[in-house]
């Protein structure tokens, strides 16, 4: 006799917010990806920055849909191997390819606060690899929640 048992995964919407800002190097202005946020009552402290691989991860397998933002995906850099930590920038200028440090990367989250970001697209995420993405609760809070 076999027994089939079906596991079914939990997931949940996750969004990927992105704002428009310019190059430092050649003011080419394009759309920085800059954090993950569940899409369905989102507490403040889930606003989860795009600062550290797991993050960056999870938002090129969102931004691979179709109906996301074209090329966000593709300006999305690895973290350099000399870097530790979570403060990095793993956004690429999509004209000239500079990636600006980490503190040009905090500016873009401070102003994106204020307004102007967008969703550049929304996927489902497992919700284990999700608690993996927070680690244990890390984050900043998100005014808009």
């Amino acid at each position: 006799m076999t027994i089939t048992v079906e596991v079914r995964m939990n997931s949940l919407r996750v969004d990927v917010l992105a704002f428009e800002a310019p190059c430092e190097r050649c003011s080419f202005s394009f759309w920085w990806v800059f954090a993950l946020l569940p899409s369905h009552r989102p507490r403040g402290d889930e606003f989860t920055t795009t600062d550290f691989p797991a993050a960056v991860e999870t938002a090129r397998d969102i931004l691979a849909d179709p109906d996301s933002e074209p090329g966000l995906r593709e300006q999305l850099a690895d973290r350099p191997a000399w870097q530790r930590g979570r403060g990095f920038n793993p956004n690429r200028c999509a004209s000239c390819g500079h990636q600006a440090v980490w503190h040009t990367f905090e500016k873009i989250v401070d102003e994106a606060l204020y307004g102007g970001w967008i969703h550049a697209a929304v996927g489902r995420v497992p919700v284990e690899r999700w608690r993996a993405v927070r680690g244990g609760g890390q984050g900043i809070s998100w005014p808009y929640c």
